[in-house]
């Protein structure tokens, strides 16, 4: 201590330079953090929270309509509505709002998922929910502690990703270079043509008709009836985070765990908890 003290008293004009030199590199370091790291996250919140309400109402009334038709589907799944050869409006109706979901889907990740990504923390919270739908459409870890010969179709019970983007990206009508205007998705009967004409259309649809539309049946013991089981209840999730306050849905509930394999429903309710939407589920005993 004796020696530093001696050393600053002898060569006080060599620490005055260095303390300047320390001090102006400090300096410049709170400079660049609060100039340019500070900064450019601010603007990616602000660009995020921009590309959220920009957005936001188009994926939730597609979401909602969706939501409505899987649970129609479910509940009603004796009368075989998607199936029937005589009127095919239930069927093509039920593409096109999949599709729909699937087309703003598809212009979100496109246009703000960056900036939702690298962006705050309401952002990534919505970049997680928003990807859990994908993933009850895909994903076989729901099915993960499952015995081999428990579940018939396994695996046909899923709906390829890449299929998934492919229906999006075929449900974009225009997308406006004037960057105020929304994009514009299909019209239900400009939908219905390409659905009748087109080989791409037929053939991409044809993975999700194949994983959980066509030929479905009540059963504990299959794995597509699960499959959309478990896509109703992220779904109806999903509509509840984009409307907390119901103020442009109405709300419901999930009453579709009593219909899985318990080891199916424990997955799924792992799920939910992670998207903080435990409150919406309701047990069989809850039931009415």
């Amino acid at each position: 201590m004796e020696f530093l003290t001696r050393s600053i008293e002898e060569h006080s004009l060599i620490w005055v330079v260095i303390s300047a030199g320390f001090g102006g590199i400090i300096g410049a370091l709170i400079k660049f953090i609060f100039e340019t790291v500070i900064a450019l996250r601010y603007e990616q919140s602000i660009s995020a929270g921009k590309m959220l309400s920009r957005y936001r109402y188009p994926l939730l009334r597609t979401a909602d309509s969706l939501d409505r038709r899987i649970e129609n589907m479910i509940r009603f799944v004796d009368r075989q509505w998607y199936d029937d050869k005589k009127d095919d409006y239930y069927r093509l109706s039920t593409l096109y709002l999949f599709g729909s979901y699937l087309g703003w889907s598809k212009i979100i990740e496109d246009a703000a998922f960056i900036e939702y990504v690298l962006s705050d923390r309401k952002a990534r919270q919505f970049s997680k929910c928003f990807n859990r739908v994908f993933k009850a459409l895909t994903n076989f870890g729901y099915f993960a502690h499952i015995g081999k010969n428990e579940f018939t179709e396994l695996e046909e019970a899923s709906v390829p990703r890449f299929a998934l983007t492919a229906i999006g990206e075929m449900m974009i009508r225009k997308t406006p270079e004037d960057g105020d205007r929304l994009p514009e998705l299909l019209g239900f009967v400009e939908f219905t043509k390409k659905l009748n004409e087109s080989p791409d259309f037929q053939k991409w649809f044809h993975y999700l008709e194949a994983a959980i539309l066509t030929d479905q049946k009540q059963s504990l013991t299959s794995a597509r009836w699960h499959r959309l089981l478990i896509v109703a209840s992220i779904m109806r999730a999903f509509v509840s985070y984009l409307d907390p306050k119901k103020r442009q849905t109405a709300p419901r509930q999930i009453a579709y765990l009593d219909q899985m394999n318990p080891k199916v429903a424990e997955e799924v309710v792992k799920e939910l908890k992670e998207m903080k939407m435990e409150s919406l589920i309701v047990l069989p005993d809850q039931q009415k």
